[in-house]
């Protein structure tokens, strides 16, 4: 009698853990202690971007949800120039979940730099993240609203700019650019491998006269789970 209490306890602990693999596991999202890597391009804020990106997931303070924290790069595809980059630090978790029904968020600290002909321009901002559609362990599809905020740039003038304009002014400026996309996410995990199409419209604020940056945006990606 004992040994069938210790195995019916075995095998209700088992399905217990089962059940929470289950409700945790979602596409487009590790689980804790899993990690990915990936690449991703097409139009964001530059012309055919190359984005290079790591994750890993996390169980932070018992919080009943996965955290993925992790950090892309963008770079040109044509014409490599590491003066023309954005890194950012990723956050994303999920905010609430009913079924299949989530919602899902993170709020991601970047750099920028950009480097032109008249001038050189550094940024310090962030991305706030909302994505909010239905998933379940092979699909992931939804809205998803990103607002970018730079809250400070240094703009340093080149040589041949000062000498076209008199009293050019370098320095730090501040709230120097927004931006909100409005788009579709749509994932599909295949085995370790997850295929992500984002797109939608882009509206930007200040520097966009400076700035080439497309009323819209669409990126085509995989990431690899491991």
């Amino acid at each position: 009698m004992k040994k069938i209490y210790i195995i019916s306890i075995l095998i209700l602990l088992i399905a217990l853990q089962i059940r929470a693999q289950e409700e945790t596991g979602r596409s487009g999202i590790l689980n804790a202690n899993e990690q990915s890597i990936g690449l991703a391009t097409g139009i964001d804020y530059s012309i055919l971007p190359l984005k290079l990106t790591y994750k890993r997931g996390f169980n932070i303070f018992n919080y009943k949800f996965p955290v993925n924290v992790g950090t892309d790069i963008t770079i040109p595809i044509f014409k490599f120039d590491l003066n023309d980059i954005r890194i950012r630090l990723i956050t994303e978790t999920t905010i609430f979940r009913k079924k299949n029904f989530e919602i899902r968020g993170g709020i991601d600290p970047m750099f920028i730099n950009v480097k032109m002909e008249t001038e050189t321009m550094s940024s310090l901002g962030a991305d706030f993240h909302i994505f909010t559609g239905f998933t379940n362990d092979k699909w992931n599809a939804g809205l998803d609203i990103n607002y970018n905020q730079i809250f400070t740039t240094y703009v340093k003038h080149t040589d041949k700019f000062d000498e076209a304009v008199f009293e050019a002014q370098d320095g730090w400026y501040k709230l120097t650019a927004a931006n909100i996309r409005l788009g579709v996410l749509v994932n599909r995990t295949l085995g370790n491998f997850d295929l992500y199409v984002n797109a939608g419209i882009s509206k930007t604020g200040k520097f966009n006269d400076y700035l080439f940056v497309p009323s819209m945006y669409g990126l085509i990606g995989v990431n690899y789970r491991f």
